[in-house]
This record gives structure tokens, sequence and C-alpha cells, in this order.
């Protein structure tokens, strides 16, 4: 009898095995490793000629690594005020500065750049065994919906091992270089913002897959996907802008603002159940809503 969560399964493991033979996992890994230790690299060098400027202000000698300065100040009762005055929100402020500096940066990092590579890994991945012809053959022995599905999980884990060992990066660049780091807690923060980042980066993944199902070109689908990533980065930007629940207008682009990805983002930066739980689901909800409108073309083409 056929199962379908079986067939699910299989598509998704021998999606990881073909991006595994095919070396677009290991390019995955690589890139993701390399921007995060490079990334960590560049904020450790500003952070430090930060450091030294401030310490030749007061007259005192510079730090050989970076952190020193930067641990005291963030515990600085001014710089927290500035904080707070630069967010917005006493509370996201008070619960970002519980956290260490370099995992900070590793969220801003990841929350930044992994959309852009999700979309640009996972949008021509449907399309090109459409446009190759491979995608009869496999349906042969699944459905259309098992099959999309499985790619989209399979995808989904190599995101998640990609953004798990660019945490491992930069929290060991931070280890070797800087002063005052704090193992144990960057790691466990690290680990919970790649987490996040994955959590977030799975409604692009889908976006990217329900665009993917209307095209026949690889090209065609990445280049649509990387528009739609464009059109929802700017909506995101207006509408974190003018939504307001006291105006019909506001009402609106805070409607906008619930169905796009960025809308979710600043929650799941918090630390809070009450407002991550939320977050979560709503990023999931989004990630297979895109991923089926994609689906209700697909489920229909002439293959």
């Amino acid at each position: 009898m056929w199962n379908p969560f079986r067939s699910t399964i299989n598509v998704a493991s021998h999606e990881l095995a073909d991006s595994i033979r095919s070396r677009r996992a290991i390019v995955l890994l690589i890139l993701y490793l390399a921007g995060s230790i490079v990334g960590t690299l560049i904020f450790i060098k500003v952070l430090h000629e930060v450091e030294t400027q401030v310490v030749k202000a007061m007259g005192l000698d510079p730090a050989k690594n970076p952190g020193g300065v930067t641990a005291t100040l963030w515990e600085s009762s001014h710089f927290r005020e500035i904080v707070v005055h630069l967010s917005g929100d006493r509370e996201i402020a008070e619960q970002l500065l519980r956290v260490p500096p370099l995992a900070l940066f590793y969220a801003w990092l990841s929350f930044a750049f992994a959309p852009l590579l999700v979309v640009l890994t996972a949008a021509p991945r449907i399309a090109e065994e459409v446009w190759s012809g491979s995608v009869r053959f496999a349906l042969f022995r699944t459905s259309r919906g098992a099959w999309c599905m499985g790619k989209y999980i399979g995808q989904a884990c190599q995101i998640f091992l990609a953004l798990l060992l660019s945490a491992a990066g930069a929290w060991l660049v931070g280890f070797i270089r800087m002063e005052h780091f704090a193992p144990a807690d960057s790691m466990i923060t690290m680990f919970l913002f790649a987490v996040k980042a994955w959590i977030y980066s799975l409604a692009f993944l889908g976006l990217a897959t329900g665009i993917s199902q209307f095209f026949s070109s690889p090209n065609i689908a990445t280049a649509i996907s990387f528009v739609a990533l464009m059109i929802m980065g700017i909506l995101g930007a207006i509408s974190s802008h003018l939504a307001n629940p006291n105006t019909i207008c506001g009402k609106i682009w805070d409607l906008v603002n619930l169905l796009i990805p960025s809308g979710h983002k600043i929650d799941l930066w918090r630390t809070d159940p009450d407002h991550v739980i939320p977050a979560v689901v709503f990023l999931f909800a989004l990630s297979i809503a895109y991923m089926l409108i994609g689906h209700s073309y697909f489920s229909r083409r002439d293959l």
C-alpha cells in the first residue's frame, strides 16, 4: 500500500543524497561557513578599532585583543539607555543586552543573509527537474504532493545543517580572537539564534519552492524568486512604519505585515516564549502556504 509519509521521507532522503553527490550540499555548507567566519573576523576587527579609539580617548593603553572594553560597555547604564532609545522598546532592548555581543552579531548576520542564500539554492530545484524531464520518472513512484514536500524537507535539512555549521564557525573565531569571551553562554545563545534563523528562512524556502513549481526554467525560477525576495523586503520596510490598528490604511498594512516573514522577525529576537512561539507558528504556516500556492498550479501542470 502506498504510504504518503514514507514516500515524502524517501524523496527527502534522495534530495539529500543527490545534493551530496552533485556537491550542492558541500557548496552550501562552505558558503555558510565561509560567510560566517569572514563576517565574524570583520566584526572583531571593527570592534577592536572602536575599542582602541575609546581607550585612547580615555588616555589608557589599548588592549591587544578585542572584547574587553565591549564587555564593560555592555554593562554600562548609559549604553543601555542608548540601546533602549535606538530600539524604541525597553523590553526588547533589555533582552538583547543580555545576549553576548558576538552572538548578537551572528544573529544579525544569519537573519540578514540566510533568506538570500535559501532563495539562490532552493529556487531552481523543482524547475530544473521539470526542465530536464527527470520529474516524470520520480512521479511514477509517488504523488506530486509528496514529491514537492520531500524536496522541501530535503532542502530544509541542508539549511539547518548549514546554519549550525555557521554558528560553530563564528563561535570558534570568537573563542580564539576575543577577550572576555563567554564560551558557554555564547554557544547556547548562538545555537538558539541558528535555530531561529532556520525557522525564519523556512518561510523563504516555502516561497522559493512555491515559485519553482510555476516554471520549467531554473534560471527564470531563480530570478523571479529573487524579485519576490526584494518585494518582501520593501513591503516589510513600509509596513513596519505604516502599520496602525487605529486607521483603515494602517490596518491594511498591519495585515500585510502579518502575511510576510519580516513581520514576525522581531519576535524571534525576543527570549520570552509568549512572543517566540506565535512567531514560529506563523512562519511555519506562511512557509507551507507559499509552497501550496505554487502546488495548486503544479498539481494540474502537464509534465
